[in-house]
């Protein structure tokens, strides 16, 4: 049934897959390049191997948004529902909106740089500025406070576990990034690494 909390959570989720599209398709039309290198491109094992992961835990993520923004009542019988309230599905969408509003600005900020992956065939530009200032991953504190608000939204254990595994997934990759960027800007890096933190504060 289409009520106002899933109505707002279909629209978040359609501001954030137009956002998604539009910026790879911008890249690939405007200025030739293919930003979706997740799982692509020649790459060590450990890096293949993570990003495989965060690609199946983030689809998933993203289907059942879908599928639970549109069909609730039915999800809902066979995703094991926790005790909900309005209260704390309005704080899950506030900080869906919230996540997704960090993402769009650090999605913006990086202008070309921007990739879904790790980029092994070109060397981008290393950003520091804007929201790059307070945080080295925006990006994926946006994700991670959307994995949360969907949790809070729709309390179950089917988004309860989307939201540990994606988490997870996420840090795994952040760590893999680091290795590539001390690599790829050296000292550049370093000196933002000491400078920065990985989320906010930590």
């Amino acid at each position: 049934m289409f009520n106002l909390k899933n109505s707002l959570s279909f629209f978040l989720f359609l501001v954030f897959l137009f956002s998604y599209l539009s910026k790879l398709l911008l890249l690939k039309k405007r200025y030739r390049i293919d930003a979706n290198v997740l799982s692509k491109g020649r790459k060590d094992s450990p890096i293949r191997v993570v990003e495989a992961f965060v690609k199946f835990t983030t689809f998933l993520w993203g289907v059942v948004w879908l599928m639970l923004s549109l069909f609730e009542p039915l999800i809902s019988q066979w995703s094991v529902p926790f005790v909900s309230n309005s209260y704390l599905s309005g704080l899950g969408l506030l900080i869906n909106t919230v996540g997704l509003g960090i993402f769009l600005v650090a999605m913006i900020t990086m202008k070309t740089s921007w990739r879904v992956g790790i980029d092994k065939s070109v060397k981008t530009s290393l950003v520091t500025d804007g929201i790059y200032q307070f945080s080295r991953n925006p990006a994926f504190v946006g994700f991670d406070l959307m994995f949360m608000g969907l949790f809070l939204t729709y309390p179950s254990l089917l988004t309860l576990a989307l939201a540990l595994t994606n988490s997870l997934a996420i840090h795994l990759l952040i760590l893999q990034e680091e290795v590539h960027l001390k690599a790829t800007f050296q000292e550049d890096y370093l000196k933002y690494y000491r400078t920065t933190g990985r989320y906010f504060i930590l």
